[in-house]
């Protein structure tokens, strides 16, 4: 079978990882087990589509302090929280922070469980390309001159070339000028391209 990605599967207890890591491989998945929070934070991650099996209580970390780590290392993993301790309280929070979902253990279906990690493996693929494609642009905003930069930003806001020129002091050709030779470094062949990655231009 196929690898449909990696699912990281973090639980203290030996015997639900081994279970998870069957259940997974069955669906074609390929299992990577931690025993604690610290141990998978800490751990390489392949550069692939992936998604984590995340338990809520553990000693040392718990999967909430997991998940704020991973926030603010702006690590892109989607995290399905699993626990048999987990109150609807904390359950909703952890969706609001981001988690795709949280299942109850041991009363979750597997075949719900699977369907969910299709979807995180496959949100996380898409973050990937994403993510691949701002970096590439970023790369490619280096190439820019100041003025280049300036130009951009500005039609990148949705203002046509006359208002540009006007706020930069140039002519209108200049503008368009620079603005040309900008799309051309950034591979980007229309304006509403342009505006689409208008986020992207922060530096």
């Amino acid at each position: 079978m196929a690898n449909a990605g990696t699912v990281f599967i973090v639980d203290d207890d030996a015997a639900i990882r081994q279970s998870l890591s069957l259940l997974v491989r069955s669906a074609g998945f390929r299992p990577v087990t931690f025993s604690s929070g610290r141990e998978f934070l800490d751990a390489a991650r392949p550069d692939e589509p992936a998604c984590v099996l995340l338990d809520l209580r553990m000693p040392g970390i718990s999967g909430t302090e997991v998940q704020a780590i991973m926030q603010a290392e702006r690590c892109l993993l989607p995290i399905i929280f699993l626990s048999g301790q987990g109150d609807l309280r904390t359950a909703v929070q952890t969706v609001k922070d981001g988690a795709i979902d949280f299942l109850q253990k041991p009363d979750f279906e597997a075949t719900e469980l699977i369907d969910l990690l299709r979807d995180a493996v496959a949100q996380h693929k898409l973050s990937m390309v994403s993510d691949q494609r701002a970096a590439a642009l970023r790369q490619s905003l280096e190439l820019l001159s100041d003025r280049e930069l300036q130009v951009v930003r500005l039609a990148a806001a949705g203002e046509a070339n006359k208002l540009i020129a006007a706020h930069l002091g140039i002519s209108e050709r200049t503008v368009e000028v620079h603005r040309g030779r900008a799309m051309r470094k950034l591979g980007l062949r229309s304006a509403p391209e342009l505006i689409r990655l208008a986020h992207m231009l922060e530096r």
